[in-house]
């Protein structure tokens, strides 16, 4: 319950430190919209301005307009003066020159008036022209970024409005999590303090246990001390001069489960000589044959080691064989008698140094043969299972060594071991021995090999 609550609470401090990283992006992007918001405002305030400079515009050119048509009247008010003062001229053709030159430069005067209004009328036109055409671009072009800055505007308040949903929704989620974990936490507090009661009544009650069995042990004690004269039993070296009992149905049972293990041996010596020699000629032919090339320097090495292998399993089956030898019916067999056993574990311990020798061979050659391009991905996922079951193999050997080796102690040193832990080094025994069973049948099933293992 402790890790559950550790691993809500590391769950609620995770979506916490997301809360807060989308909290940062939310400013951001609010910042974003209110500068775009400010942006477009003055935007905006700037299309009034040219709305109003273009009223403006549209004022002077009403007018110039206006102007020029008070201006067109006048020319021709003139004209028709001046149509009227040529008439008049013709009649007073006889009134003289002077006259007549008086009427010209007044004529004169009049065409350069109307010619300056004329041109100046020219050069209002086109002020007004340019002017309304600037005018229409600047607001085309004001519009365009208006719509785009509308666009973004709405973009960023679609994109706030997304994140707030899920703040929201995040923030319910955390707070759904944290009225969870409370009320967990709550119910692990409930049960400390009914664990804590527990204990402290186991507590009193190993205290009474303590105090009875003191007692007990008291009594028994002084009874020990006023009705046995003497005790010899707390001398291993008078322990040791005890005579065991001689049970022929014992015996008969003894030699018949040293018969079953010699058998087992027997088929474990040569499944173990079938498995090197077939891993020998495997090197050997395969990344490459050593027949048309050579090998590498790890694999000339791992086979040189693999081709011993019969010095170091064979002995294996001579140890046991003169074991079961040494066990008859007229003999006592114990732990403390049994010393063939000695030999047996000698080399067994012979046979795991030459497995913890080639240990790191077999795998750098598994882990070559891996990396050659004939492999396939298949043999490839084989040989990696390989790889992981010839650690469990050796590891095996070794625990099995160890345990041996313990009960070889009663019949070279005895209080090397004591009687009590007989029947725990046997149990590990037979635990480690499944354990490697287990792992042969991987191997066989995988095809790895196909022998069969007597090991039950």
């Amino acid at each position: 319950m402790a890790a559950a609550g550790a691993e809500l609470q590391g769950k609620y401090q995770k979506l916490a430190q997301e809360y807060s990283k989308l909290r940062a992006q939310n400013q951001v992007l609010k910042k974003g919209v209110v500068d775009e918001q400010a942006n477009s405002a003055s935007l905006k305030e700037q299309l009034k301005m040219k709305d109003q400079s273009l009223r403006k515009l549209q004022q002077e050119m009403d007018s110039l307009t206006f102007r020029n048509q008070q201006l067109a009247k006048r020319v021709e008010l003139l004209q028709d003066e001046l149509a009227l003062s040529e008439a008049k001229g013709k009649k007073n053709k006889k009134s003289g020159e002077p006259s007549s030159q008086l009427s010209q430069e007044q004529k004169s005067v009049f065409d350069e008036d109307l010619q300056k209004k004329i041109e100046e009328n020219e050069r209002l036109h086109i002020r007004f022209f340019e002017a309304d055409e600037q005018h229409k671009h600047l607001e085309a072009e004001l519009k365009n970024r208006l719509e785009v800055l509308e666009t973004d505007a709405a973009q960023h308040q679609a994109v706030v409005d997304s994140l707030t949903r899920k703040y929201t929704d995040t923030i319910e989620k955390l707070q759904n999590d944290k009225t969870k974990l409370e009320i967990k936490s709550q119910t692990l507090e409930r049960e400390a303090k009914e664990c804590r009661f527990r204990a402290e009544e186991c507590q009193q009650q190993l205290k009474n246990l303590h105090a009875d069995l003191g007692r007990r042990l008291d009594d028994s004690l002084c009874i020990i001390n006023e009705k046995v004269p003497f005790n010899d039993t707390r001398s291993s070296q008078y322990n040791a001069l005890n005579v065991p009992l001689h049970n022929r149905r014992c015996q008969l049972k003894l030699r018949d489960i040293a018969g079953q293990a010699l058998a087992f041996v027997q088929d474990l010596v040569t499944a173990l000589l079938n498995f090197h020699t077939y891993m020998e000629q495997r090197v050997q032919i395969f990344p490459i044959d050593s027949a048309t090339d050579t090998i590498s320097p790890l694999n000339q090495k791992f086979s040189q080691y693999l081709h011993e292998n019969a010095s170091y399993v064979r002995p294996l089956e001579e140890g046991m064989l003169h074991l079961f030898e040494s066990i008859t019916e007229d003999t006592v067999t114990v732990l403390e008698t049994t010393v063939k056993l000695k030999v047996f574990s000698e080399h067994l311990t012979s046979y795991t140094c030459f497995l913890r020798k080639i240990l790191p061979y077999q795998l750098k050659s598994l882990e070559e043969e891996c990396e050659s391009s004939l492999c396939t991905a298949a043999l490839r996922a084989r040989n990696l299972e390989l790889h992981n079951d010839m650690k469990k193999i050796t590891a095996v050997f070794e625990k099995l060594h160890v345990y041996i080796s313990l009960i070889v102690l009663p019949s070279i040193k005895p209080e090397g071991l004591l009687r009590t832990n007989y029947s725990s080094v046997f149990t590990y025994i037979a635990a480690d021995l499944h354990g490697f069973h287990n792992v042969m049948k991987g191997e066989n099933k995988r095809g790895v090999s196909n022998l069969k293992w007597a090991i039950s």
